[in-house]
C-alpha cells in the first residue's frame, strides 16, 4: 500500500487529476453494470411475467366461461345502452378503448389499440355469450406481441317466440 501511495505522491498535479478522473469513470462503469443494469433487467423480466400472467388469466377465464356456459345456448341479453356496457366490460377486462363510436343503426364501432390476441378473442367469445354479435372485425399486428383491433358490434335481441 505504501508503494502505491509513494507512486501517487510522485505524480504531477496533472497526472493526479487524470488518475482521479479515470477512477471516477471506472467507478461509474462498475456502478452501472453492478447496480443499475441488474435492476433494469429485473424490471423488464417482471413486466414480461406480468403480461404473460394477464394473458394466461384471460385464456383461463375464456375457457372457464366456455365450460360453464349453459348447454341450451340461452343468452342473457344486455340491458341498457350497448356503448356503456361495451365500455365498462372492456375496461373490466383490461382493454384500453381507443375509440367507441355508436352508429345510427344500433351498432357500435370499437377500436382497441393494444391487446393480446388470446385475451381479445376470449373477450369477444364472452360478448357473444351475452348476445352481442361481431359483424365486422379487423385485427392487425401491433407492438410487443399485441394486436390492434377494429370491430363493429351489434346487440342481438332474443326472439320473442323462444
Amino acid at each position: 500500500m505504501t508503494a502505491i501511495k509513494d507512486w501517487f505522491q510522485a505524480l504531477s498535479q496533472r497526472e493526479k487529476i487524470l488518475i482521479g478522473v479515470m477512477g471516477f469513470l471506472v467507478a461509474l462503469v462498475v456502478g452501472y453494470y453492478a447496480i443499475v443494469a441488474p435492476f433494469i433487467n429485473a424490471y423488464v423480466s417482471a413486466e414480461k411475467s406480468y403480461v404473460d400472467a394477464v394473458d394466461s388469466q384471460a385464456r383461463i377465464e375464456a375457457k372457464v366461461n366456455a365450460l360453464t356456459a349453459p348447454a341450451d345456448k340461452t343468452v342473457t341479453p344486455v340491458t341498457g345502452p350497448l356503448d356503456v356496457f361495451i365500455s365498462q366490460n372492456a375496461g373490466e377486462t383490461g382493454f384500453a378503448v381507443g375509440r367507441l363510436d355508436p352508429q345510427t343503426n344500433g351498432t357500435i364501432r370499437l377500436a382497441i389499440d393494444s391487446a393480446k390476441p388470446t385475451a381479445l378473442f376470449g373477450w369477444l367469445a364472452s360478448l357473444e355469450g351475452r348476445g352481442i354479435s361481431v359483424e365486422e372485425l379487423s385485427v392487425n399486428p401491433g407492438a410487443n406481441d399485441t394486436v390492434v383491433a377494429t370491430m363493429l358490434l351489434r346487440s342481438v335481441k332474443p326472439e320473442v317466440g323462444d
